[in-house]
């Protein structure tokens, strides 16, 4: 979790394998994400800013709601992931998408924007409240705030399996071991501290079949990136973990069992500069 553009909480930033599992996760999170913002307003011409935006996954799902009339601008301070960023976004034909560089703790180039959204980017940021303050500043008036966070707590498998509960476990175990809290349940706080008047809330909760591939790559590219926090904060031995071999016994259990993978939840508490 986390994002190219903050202080990094897991790794050291973006190498190539901290870029497969954000890929990975944006392939299994996009769904939900689309729910979320459609929920929130984000319409059809909408100018929308992605905070935080890496290698493009959030700011695309944005586009496909603006449409080609509207227009999407993704910040982001490391210039691999905006090389990235602008190569897929190229693949796809989307010219109405288009990623500069900068701290998204300064006010945005380009504005004003009608919406201003991101993902998994304010639970690795000091005060999320004042950078959403601060970003706000370069919205229309009546303009949205669309944060999306999330809570492990949901993720589960049906039915349960052991590996599955044990993956849970290392996860939630070392979050909290190492002073890492997720944001999901406390957004609409936040939004209100910014200034903001939060107008809804909303939690998606994204579900895999046993042979979904995925499922499969969101989980296994999570815990490859997670397992030096789990290792180092004395939740389990990497032998536990035993990466070499943890997708597959995922895969065995899983399929065995006719398991669904119920994901992490992802929130929004989405607000207006209005009154």
């Amino acid at each position: 979790m986390g994002d190219s553009d903050t202080g990094y909480q897991l790794g050291t930033g973006i190498g190539e394998e901290e870029v497969a599992r954000l890929e990975a996760q944006g392939r299994a999170t996009a769904p939900a994400t689309r729910v979320i913002f459609a929920e929130a307003g984000i319409r059809p011409g909408m100018r929308v800013l992605d905070l935080g935006c890496g290698a493009g996954d959030v700011a695309f799902v944005a586009a496909d709601l603006v449409g080609p009339e509207g227009c999407v601008v993704g910040v982001d301070r490391s210039a691999d992931a905006l090389a990235r960023a602008r190569r897929r976004a190229a693949q796809r034909g989307l010219t109405q998408v288009r990623f500069v560089e900068g701290d998204i703790h300064d006010p945005a180039p380009g504005g004003p924007f009608d919406a201003i959204v991101s993902r998994l980017v304010l639970w690795a940021v000091p005060d999320p409240a004042a950078m959403l303050r601060q970003q706000a500043t370069v919205l229309r008036p009546g303009g949205l705030v669309v944060p999306v966070e999330v809570d492990l707590a949901p993720m589960r498998w049906l039915p349960e399996i052991p590996l599955g509960t044990q993956v849970k476990s290392w996860l939630v175990e070392g979050f909290a071991r190492a002073g890492l809290v997720m944001l999901g349940s406390r957004l609409w706080a936040i939004v209100q501290e910014a200034g903001l008047r939060p107008l809804g809330m909303i939690g998606v909760q994204p579900h895999f079949a046993p042979d979904d591939p995925v499922g499969i790559a969101f989980l296994v590219e999570a815990i490859r990136v997670a397992a030096p926090m789990i290792v180092g904060t004395g939740v389990a031995t990497a032998e536990e973990i035993g990466m070499e071999t943890f997708e597959q016994r995922l895969r065995d259990e899983a399929e065995r069992n006719q398991a669904v993978f119920a994901a992490y939840m992802l929130l929004s508490a989405w607000a207006t500069t209005s009154p």
